[in-house]
């Protein structure tokens, strides 16, 4: 199932979350083919919760959103790799 980056304070108030941060639109251009209305995926936020969602397009927003499926909810402990992210302060300090 394919993973996708969200946060659960980010969404249009319709009880869906967002998928338009940086991290999201990166995981969701992997998805072979793109994706796909109804989609099941798990969506995840680093070190505290994932789930499984199902993916829906916006018009009014013009981008993806994750409807939750209810049960589905369990811990995330994962933890962010800093060198994957982009502009890395310390990166950029040792060009500086």
């Amino acid at each position: 199932m394919h993973r996708i980056y969200f946060d659960s304070n980010d969404g249009p108030d319709d009880d869906t979350y967002g998928l338009w941060l940086s991290k999201s639109i990166e995981d969701l251009a992997h998805i072979p083919g793109g994706p796909n209305q109804g989609m099941l995926v798990t969506i995840y936020m680093i070190g505290e919760i994932e789930m499984e969602a199902t993916l829906e397009w916006n018009a009014k927003w013009d981008a993806w959103t994750a409807r939750p499926v209810e049960g589905t909810v369990r811990l995330n402990t994962e933890t962010w790799n800093p060198e994957s992210l982009v502009g890395n302060d310390r990166e950029q300090g040792a060009r500086s």
